[in-house]
């Protein structure tokens, strides 16, 4: 056998020491890839991240706001896994999920990896937006057939029944009305007309729901949609009682954007919109969120109650008026002896 002489095997190992500090220099890396290049609008794809990074020096992850396309919309991040490469790396898989609601094809930039000096660029991504399919609502269905008599209660009864009962019923009101009078004058009955229980202003009334959605633990026992549909219509109370809008007549869409444009609610509209959009693929689309989504929606709505809250010196404008008593609240009648 022929052994290398020593000038080959120390340009072996030179050749190997340099390729080892390239192989360094480039350990850190970034890629992105997308469940689908394609969707339907209204549905959701994830970005998926694969990171590779020294343990020892700390890097964050940037995304460029103004490049990122205003018709997708990131939705949240998903909690990612880490695992140890070993030679002082680990690999780091993060995932965001986007969602579009106008058709088309967009450029996604590039997610940004800045550590200490350097900054590493991922690859851009390109997703086709297709609009629904709307063809099948132009399909001419058959005539439906006749639909079978139901009757009434009412249609037994004689004619000059239904024909006045308006009068009937106006004449049976008046003698009972007479029958009450005589009996509170014949056997002087004092009547005391109680005042009406104070209403709770919308801020207390909100919160004292919301502890209330909160002791059921209903996303605790497996019922998100339930527990979804009660913060909502919570929040939509709230917004006609505090704001007068009427949020349950309302989409989603239409409430974010009445939000923006109201003084009041134009910075805490952040934490509707993204109750909105969680609850909307909770109730819709039938997914199941984390636990920490669930606790970070109620936290929100919470939230958004607490910034909205009227200033004191409103509260207690409308505390001063609720507690004026109505003219002939308390009437009592009493015969001398």
């Amino acid at each position: 056998m022929k052994f290398p002489s020593k000038s080959h095997i120390t340009s072996l190992l030179l050749a190997a020491g340099l390729t080892l500090s390239v192989s360094e220099g480039n350990a850190q890396s970034i890629k992105a890839a997308l469940d689908s290049s394609q969707i339907t609008m209204g549905n959701v794809t994830a970005v998926r991240l694969d990171i590779v990074e020294k343990k020892s020096g700390e890097s964050r992850l940037v995304i460029d706001e103004n490049a990122f396309p205003k018709e997708v919309e990131p939705v949240d991040w998903v909690a990612g896994d880490t695992t140890d490469l070993g030679n002082g790396l680990r690999e780091i898989k993060r995932a965001l999920v986007i969602q579009s609601f106008d058709s088309g094809v967009y450029v996604l930039p590039p997610f940004c990896l800045v550590s200490g000096n350097d900054t590493l660029k991922s690859n851009s991504l390109t997703i086709k937006v297709n609009p629904v399919d709307v063809s099948h609502l132009n399909d001419i269905h058959p005539i439906a057939e006749p639909l079978e008599f139901q009757s009434k209660w009412y249609d037994f009864l004689p004619d000059w029944i239904t024909d006045y009962w308006g009068w009937i019923l106006a004449a049976v009101l008046i003698i009972a009305a007479g029958v009450c009078a005589y009996l509170i004058m014949t056997r002087k009955v004092a009547v005391n007309i109680l005042p009406q229980k104070k209403r709770l202003p919308p801020y207390e009334l909100a919160v004292k729901r919301l502890e209330a959605l909160r002791t059921d633990s209903l996303w605790e026992r497996g019922m998100e949609k339930e527990y979804y549909t009660r913060l909502i219509d919570i929040l939509r109370d709230y917004l006609q009682e505090r704001f007068g809008i009427n949020a349950m007549e309302m989409t989603s869409t239409q409430i974010v954007k009445v939000l923006s444009s109201n003084e009041a609610t134009r910075q805490p509209n952040r934490y509707m919109r993204n109750i909105l959009q969680i609850a909307d693929f909770v109730k819709f689309a039938k997914v199941r969120p984390l636990p920490d989504d669930n606790v970070r929606a109620f936290n929100e709505a919470l939230q958004f109650v607490e910034e909205t809250r009227p200033a004191p010196e409103a509260e207690a404008d409308s505390e001063s008026t609720n507690a004026t008593p109505a003219a002939g609240q308390t009437i009592t009648r009493k015969e001398e002896k």
